[in-house]
């Protein structure tokens, strides 16, 4: 077989819609087949089974990692072949998984790609104005915009009501939320030595002190990055970031050079 007959058959053999290619093999297909429109559903599957698997129940069900390079192929093979995007509905969805990689600039790339129509209707509105709070931090404007999501209808909507229902149960799934919370976290930690309980609890959308506590406590990422918390304010692990540095003086220039 020649290598053009190898990779066909790759290609047939992940159509299969009852398993889900591994992420592996979606890395193998992109490499021999990226401007391939036939691995249009491969990647249309993958990118439902990551936003599903944010919000499965099941300890035994399988996480499908995030995959930049997937998303990026496929939201281009949308450009090069607009008539397999249908109504946009898989592009939330990679709009989606990108604005949970915050602070990377995941969002950004990608929504470069995507078509202004796509852009101008919902829920990319949402999406967009997301990412732009998420950017200009104002983590506490974030999180009513954030969960808009679940109040826009399948008619205002423009994907799908089956993609838009799988968008709807990950925005309201702990797994989003956590993942969230984590990089709003990572970016206090880079401000704030010390923060105001108020400001820390906004950010984070939680209610009480206690909440915050039981944050911490429960999740191993929070402990290295909040040192304590009492009933005013929130002391971050000490870093390069928000430590102030004292500076050290140096006589750069001997006085007998001048002379």
């Amino acid at each position: 077989l020649s290598h053009t007959d190898i990779h066909t058959d790759q290609i047939k053999n992940m159509t299969d819609k009852t398993k889900v290619a591994s992420s592996e093999e979606i890395t193998t297909l992109l490499t021999h087949s990226a401007y391939n429109p036939a691995i249009v559903p491969q990647l249309e599957s993958y990118v439902r089974s990551s936003v599903t698997s944010l919000s499965s129940t099941s300890s035994s069900s399988e996480s499908t990692p995030y995959h930049f390079d997937a998303n990026r192929t496929l939201v281009k093979l949308y450009q090069f072949f607009p008539h397999l995007a249908g109504d946009g509905g898989v592009v939330s969805l990679v709009l989606f998984l990108a604005l949970l990689e915050f602070p990377s600039m995941d969002y950004v790339a990608l929504t470069c790609l995507v078509g202004e129509k796509v852009r101008g209707r919902e829920p990319c509105l949402t999406l967009a104005r997301c990412a732009e709070l998420l950017e200009s931090c104002q983590f506490s404007e974030f999180w009513p915009t954030f969960r808009q999501l679940l109040l826009l209808s399948t008619d205002k909507a423009g994907s799908p009501s089956s993609e838009y229902d799988i968008l709807k149960q990950a925005v309201s799934s702990p797994a989003a939320v956590l993942k969230l919370r984590k990089s709003i976290a990572s970016i206090l930690a880079l401000s704030y030595r010390t923060a105001p309980l108020k400001i820390v609890l906004g950010a984070l959308d939680l209610d009480n002190v206690d909440a915050l506590k039981n944050l911490v406590q429960s999740e191993d990422y929070f402990k290295g990055v909040i040192g304590s918390v009492d009933s005013s304010s929130v002391l971050f692990v000490a870093s390069g970031d928000n430590t102030k540095r004292s500076r050290v003086f140096k006589e750069g220039v001997h006085f007998d050079a001048i002379a």
